[in-house]
């Protein structure tokens, strides 16, 4: 049986623009994983494993997205530079390669997680 975790969101990194996003994000994942490990439809369907890894996957892949959009809405002198997230492991733009895979992701699975969260 898969219980939420509990989150502290306090004294973390990026704290302030961090409490504008992540409890919507961590409420998707919570929902996403009680149906999956609960063996319960996760809205009106029930997912395989590769389903349940790729929407956990695009959770995350929201999550970053709507972060560096934030950041870059946020003034100048509160901005987290970006160069302190957005730099891939091979030294690429995280950004665009999160948003390309996005873009491609199955619009029926985008649909599902983005209709109620947004």
């Amino acid at each position: 049986m898969w219980i939420p975790p509990e989150r502290n969101l306090d004294n973390i990194q990026y704290e302030s623009l961090r409490k504008q996003i992540d409890k919507k994000y961590n409420d998707l994942h919570d929902e996403l994983s009680d149906a999956f490990y609960n063996r319960k439809p996760f809205r009106g369907k029930l997912l395989n494993k590769e389903e349940f890894d790729r929407l956990h996957g695009l959770i995350f892949d929201l999550h970053f997205l709507e972060f560096h959009e934030k950041n870059l809405e946020q003034p100048e002198s509160e901005r987290i530079p970006v160069e302190k997230y957005n730099i891939d492991s091979d030294g690429g733009n995280r950004y665009e390669k999160i948003r390309s895979k996005v873009l491609s992701a199955d619009p029926q699975e985008l649909g599902i997680l983005k209709n109620e969260m947004l």
